[in-house]
């Protein structure tokens, strides 16, 4: 039976330089556009190191920042060029935007394949509660739309918005902006007379969800329920008297 062939020494090299450039790219960009491979393998290195730098650098928050970056053996990991920069920015910008968190700090999302011969599967790797969230804006815009048709947000909206909200720093203030921003950018709305100006994107507006029981409905609060499992709600605890044990009784 022949032997499993095995990464040549060189090709491991490369994938671990590769991986470590892909991990300054997104600290120092926000979000980078890539394989779907890549971007599976990469996000393992980014939690890793963001986990290791932020934790080290809680420890010593108290210290002065040169001495922090100095003291911090996490960033040891980035390569020599972009140690400074992408160190300096964990340090600076990312530890004040993730006090609280402990992991999570990235997220993948699919995008559609590649154009080419190829035809590859593409995603996007983003660092969450950043200004270039991509599903941040994403959600903003579903839930722009939605208060221009005057609908009520469904089950599985209010929950991408209180996830995108619940750890960024004044999240439901920077979310309200990003709301009125979609309603002007993507739909044309008018703020002053509150009502769409392009004929075409009113014509738009006019296609509603096939289901609107979701939206204000009966069927509210359902549709994040499992369809497959049906749970029921765990029953309140009973206090229960312990009797005294014979054996301490006098």
């Amino acid at each position: 039976m022949p032997a499993l062939q095995k990464f040549h020494a060189n090709v491991t090299r490369h994938v671990n330089l590769m991986d470590k450039n892909l991990c300054a790219s997104v600290i120092r960009h926000e979000y980078i556009v890539t394989t779907r491979s890549k971007a599976k393998r990469a996000q393992v290195k980014v939690e890793r190191f963001l986990a290791d730098a932020l934790q080290k650098n809680h420890t010593i928050k108290d210290k002065e920042i040169m001495t922090r970056f100095r003291s911090n053996p996490a960033l040891n990991y980035l390569q020599p060029p972009d140690k400074k920069e992408v160190g300096m920015k964990v340090i600076e910008e990312l530890a004040g935007r993730y006090p609280r968190r402990q992991t999570g700090f990235t997220r993948v999302i699919k995008l559609e394949p590649r154009l080419g011969e190829d035809n590859a599967p593409m995603s996007v790797l983003e660092l969450v509660d950043s200004d270039y969230e991509i599903k941040f804006w994403y959600t903003a815009k579903i839930v722009a739309r939605l208060e221009i048709q005057d609908l009520a947000l469904d089950d599985i909206t209010k929950l991408n918005v209180e996830k995108l909200t619940k750890f960024r720093n004044d999240g439901e203030n920077k979310f309200r902006e990003a709301v009125e921003t979609a309603k002007v950018e993507f739909f044309k709305y008018d703020s002053v007379t509150g009502v769409v100006a392009d004929e075409e994107m009113a014509k738009n507006l006019k296609n509603v969800p096939q289901n609107l029981e979701f939206n204000g409905g009966e069927l509210t609060g359902t549709l994040t329920k499992s369809k497959r499992f049906f749970t029921k709600p765990r029953p309140a605890s009973k206090e229960v008297q312990i009797p005294q044990s014979p054996f301490l009784t006098k």
